[in-house]
């Protein structure tokens, strides 16, 4: 009996480690942005070792992955061994926190208080878009992250004179998540 939501003949991400010299799967990915499968082993992976495959070759190469099948998109499993019990875990689980509660936010400059010391930004760090930029898409400046795990939270809230200026920041956590991987809070997780 298929177990997944998904047809047998989905495509999904593997291997050739996988698919052609029978590496045990390790590693599973159920993406947060797609809801794309990815099925991994233990191996280093370069881009020529990467294979799209119907999600039923994947479970008929591996049928202990079918237990899997129930994981919520945004989640990986990962196990030691093949038979080894699989351990679920939160993608980006331990990402820094970027929360904004955006009806506390009157000014761009109560959101720069309120986010730089949340990304561990270094007293220098610019108080503009660029240079948020910089930090959350480009990388490398602050203590914290990227990846990070955003919450935006109440964005009704804010005063019309602000929209722009949040709608680009939204637009730069998009960009960070597309570039460095990352993910949104949910309200439950706040």
């Amino acid at each position: 009996m298929w177990s997944f939501e998904e047809s047998p003949n989905t495509a999904c991400f593997t291997t050739t480690h996988v698919m052609r010299e029978g590496a045990a799967i390790k590693l599973v990915y159920h993406d947060a942005d797609d809801g794309a499968w990815q099925f991994f082993s233990e191996h280093f992976t370069e881009a020529e070792d990467m294979m799209v495959v119907a999600l039923g070759q994947v479970v008929e190469r591996d049928p202990s992955v079918a237990v899997l099948a129930d994981m919520p998109a945004g989640w990986m499993a990962q196990r030691r061994s093949l038979g080894a019990p699989w351990q679920r875990v939160l993608q980006y689980a331990d990402a820094p926190q970027v929360i904004v509660d955006w009806s506390h936010i009157r000014t761009e400059a109560d959101f720069y208080a309120t986010v730089l010391p949340q990304c561990g930004a270094p007293e220098w760090h610019g108080k503009n878009l660029d240079a948020l930029s910089d930090s959350w898409v480009s990388g490398g400046i602050n203590k914290l992250g990227p990846p990070y795990a955003f919450g935006f939270f109440r964005p009704e809230s804010i005063s019309p004179t602000l929209h722009t200026f949040r709608d680009a920041v939204h637009q730069l956590a998009e960009d960070s998540i597309a570039e460095h991987g990352g993910r949104y809070l949910s309200p439950e997780e706040r």
